[in-house]
């Protein structure tokens, strides 16, 4: 079940608002608490019920090591290591254990079979969720609470498969809040229209834009100079609107039931370098891998070419949290590489146009995200040499990204179909507000009501278009 589908739109998400808010009034806040950790783990055992052992399993066991090393300092160390390799272990296995097996047959000519393991939906985020409550109650900054609380931690549904990523002192506190048990409508308007509008990024805008990103990395070679820069920024705005789409929803939701979660999507595109973009890029993952990885490595406290190692590392860590596969670590070596140049030419970046630095940092964005695509290397460096050192300057390859197979139009109607969307929604990317810039000047009247129900009701008719969240297959 995903966001953006019918079940969920019209029975899931109501059904279970109703149940939790009346449990609010007739039960104990233990009683509501727990039904919505079974509502989340019907959400998440939705997509495929034999995730649910690795998730129920993984929870039991970090909340039995959080629990002993609370109770038993002298092993506090111990099982905090244990707790490492525990969560590393699960995620390397499910996640890496093909990847790591491919490359030693590569490199040593060996035969070891693959296992080809179907990856489980969500494993990155929950593992590294689990990891900071971990690291918390290791340095004794967190205190544990009654085993439901933490499953709800864990698999409140909102933030469950693609985050954010959020700290356990940060939601936790406001299930507590006797007010948050019960229904307030003002939350409850602006989470939907927050929901809305999310909902209308996904299935309007990232789902058309599909289309064309598909046809483009199908068959990259021979594509021409325009074609491929248009694939290329059609899969730059696809992930940008899929991506701050989901990021809505979740908060949207998150703010139905009371609850705040932290915001996780700004304006990237906007930003005036690649460090700056990872501040508003998935935002809890960069700061989940500031605090767990670079800082814990020295950050920046000795010296620059420690610095720039540290950054380097950081990035290689990136990519390889984003799939296993070398064209995902590449590309997170890539922003380590332009962060490593903006850390040690920050001075004289910093005296050129901001216009200029934007400019420059969303088209080195845009032709990285071509690695972050592809199917393969291969593909990445056919459609990079499309657009870079093209063989031809022919506008056909238009006709190619844009065909449907189900309609044929002309080479200019296509043209005009593809460039004029990417055009109008670059617009929108670097003009307009952000959803939650809107919402912070939402008032109840008829300008912003319009404007919420017509992305509600465009979304609804898009949604037999269902495909899942990019960040799912993280």
């Amino acid at each position: 079940m995903v966001f953006a589908s019918y079940e969920f739109v019209f029975v899931f998400l109501p059904v279970v608002a109703a149940v939790y808010f009346l449990l609010g009034k007739i039960s104990t806040i233990r009683i509501q608490h727990l039904f919505l950790v079974l509502a989340s783990l019907f959400f998440y055992g939705y997509f495929n019920v034999s995730y649910l052992w690795i998730i129920l399993s993984s929870i039991v066991v970090n909340y039995g090591i959080a629990v002993s090393m609370q109770r038993v300092e002298r092993m506090r160390l111990p099982l905090f290591v244990l707790g490492i390799l525990v969560n590393v272990g699960l995620l390397g296995y499910f996640k890496y254990y093909d990847f790591f097996v491919e490359n030693i047959n590569a490199v040593f000519r060996t035969d070891y079979a693959l296992k080809h393991i179907l990856l489980p939906l969500g494993i990155s985020f929950f593992t590294f969720q689990q990891l900071s409550f971990l690291v918390s109650v290791y340095k004794k900054e967190e205190q544990i609470g009654h085993f439901i609380d933490y499953c709800l931690f864990v698999t409140f549904f909102p933030q469950l498969v693609a985050g954010p990523i959020v700290l356990y002192k940060e939601m936790m506190p406001q299930f507590q809040e006797e007010k948050r048990r019960h229904m307030n409508y003002e939350n409850m308007a602006t989470g939907f229209g927050i929901f809305a509008l999310g909902m209308f990024k996904k299935a309007v805008l990232a789902d058309t834009l599909n289309v064309f990103v598909g046809n483009g990395f199908g068959s990259p070679a021979g594509l021409g100079f325009l074609p491929a820069w248009l694939t290329a920024l059609s899969y730059t705005l696809q992930i940008y609107f899929d991506f701050s789409g989901y990021s809505d929803m979740a908060v949207g939701i998150g703010r139905m039931f009371n609850i705040h979660l932290p915001v996780n999507f700004n304006s990237p595109y906007k930003s005036a370098s690649v460090t700056e973009f990872w501040k508003r890029w998935h935002i809890t993952l960069g700061r989940a891998l500031s605090t767990y990885v670079y800082i814990p490595l020295g950050g920046n406290r000795k010296g620059l070419p420690r610095t720039c190692i540290n950054l380097m590392l950081v990035f290689l860590v990136s990519g390889l949290w984003h799939g296993a596969a070398w064209t995902f670590v590449i590309w997170g070596a890539l922003h380590g590489l332009v962060s490593v140049f903006e850390r040690i030419f920050h001075k004289q970046l910093d005296k050129l146009p901001r216009i200029l630095r934007v400019t420059g940092t969303f088209l080195f964005v845009n032709a990285a995200w071509v690695l972050f695509r592809a199917d393969s290397l291969s593909g990445a460096l056919a459609l990079l040499r499309e657009m870079f050192l093209p063989a031809s300057f022919n506008l056909a390859g238009v006709s190619k990204i844009a065909a449907d197979g189900i309609i044929n139009f002309p080479m200019a109607a296509n043209l005009l179909l593809v460039a004029g969307m990417v055009l109008i929604l670059l617009f929108i990317v670097f003009r307009s507000r952000n959803t939650l810039e809107i919402m912070k000047r939402f008032s109840y009247n008829r300008k912003y009501m319009a404007l919420i129900a017509v992305a509600f009701c465009i979304a609804v008719i898009h949604l037999s278009r269902e495909s899942v969240f990019i960040y799912f297959n993280f």
